[in-house]
């Protein structure tokens, strides 16, 4: 997408979500890195980064297409997004959700006024269910990751983390579907092509990485994970080539290690992520992501959630 289409959004959605800030992990728990920082989108409204996409493609909409409503799938964060977003612009919202995704979210997306369906075992037959919703009532479908008004709204993520560090060396990104990747990477090399960007996957749903292996896009078969907010079985064309074109390296986090990532960002920062966030600090907290020595690393925490409140204790 044209540079344009990302400054627009900041401009759309200002207002609406919050800018969030940097967070130094200081001391850092890497031995090489110089500099590690989170960029916390568990304080977005909302409860994570989808609220920047939902505002800027609702917003995107014609003003009698917004007035019939909007519909959407989601694994739970895009839903409660779209709910708030509705909510706060006075549009009537449907959100399906899948059978695993958690009662916070369901909570959430209930709280903010929308209609809520509980749907399938994963994403792809939830979307099915909001396809019909769509024909029913005359309401835009939004695609929670492959929408480029979406991708537009999260890519407003990479354009405040070079705002706020411009020497930033790399950023390090979860990967569900690909929309929260794609908008930060390509907003990001747009700017500062040599910023290097990491995305994680969950080792149980390797769905980017056996699409880039394979060289095409590919739908897994099963998928066997702790982390359903990434549990995302296959992604669209828009998602696959942008992350061909703009992410560097693609990375497998093992399935124990989100929950403890999640318990040490409780203990040590204060903030309480859910496991999809969790699983992009675990791959620099484990060392799965080679950092260099004086690397400046930005890791985005992409949604909030009590994952790491259980078994967490003061230290």
């Amino acid at each position: 997408m044209e540079p344009n289409v990302y400054s627009d959004a900041v401009a759309r959605v200002l207002g609406h979500v919050r800018r969030t800030p940097l967070v130094s992990a200081a001391p850092s728990p890497h031995p090489d890195a110089s500099a590690l920082w989170f960029k916390p989108e568990c304080l977005q409204v909302s409860g994570s980064f989808k609220a920047r996409g939902a505002f800027n493609a609702v917003l995107s909409l014609p003003e009698e297409v917004r007035r019939r409503g909007v519909v959407t799938a989601s694994g739970g964060n895009f839903g409660a997004a779209i709910a708030y977003a509705a909510q706060q612009l006075g549009v009537p919202a449907n959100v399906c959700v899948m059978n695993t995704s958690t009662e916070l979210a369901r909570q959430r997306i209930a709280s903010f006024g929308a209609k809520l369906h509980i749907v399938g075992d994963f994403w792809d037959l939830s979307w099915e269910h909001g396809k019909l919703l769509a024909a029913e009532t005359g309401g835009a479908l939004l695609h929670p990751f492959a929408d480029a008004p979406v991708i537009a709204g999260q890519g407003t993520i990479g354009l405040e983390i070079l705002e706020d560090m411009p020497d930033v060396d790399t950023v390090v990104v979860s990967i569900g579907g690909g929309g929260l990747i794609g908008g930060i990477a390509e907003a990001i090399k747009q700017r500062r092509p040599k910023v290097r960007i990491v995305g994680v996957e969950a080792a149980g749903c390797p769905m980017m990485f056996e699409s880039r292996k394979a060289g095409h896009i590919v739908k897994l078969e099963t998928v066997v994970t702790n982390v359903p907010i990434l549990a995302a079985r296959t992604t669209e064309p828009i998602n696959f080539e942008i992350a061909e074109r703009c992410v560097d390296e693609l990375i497998l986090v093992p399935e124990e290690e989100p929950i403890r990532a999640a318990e040490w960002l409780w203990r040590h920062t204060g903030l309480a992520v859910e496991l999809g966030a969790a699983t992009a600090a675990a791959a620099v907290l484990n060392g799965h992501v080679a950092v260099r020595q004086r690397e400046k690393t930005v890791v985005v925490l992409c949604g909030s959630g009590n994952d790491g409140l259980g078994s967490a204790r003061p230290t």
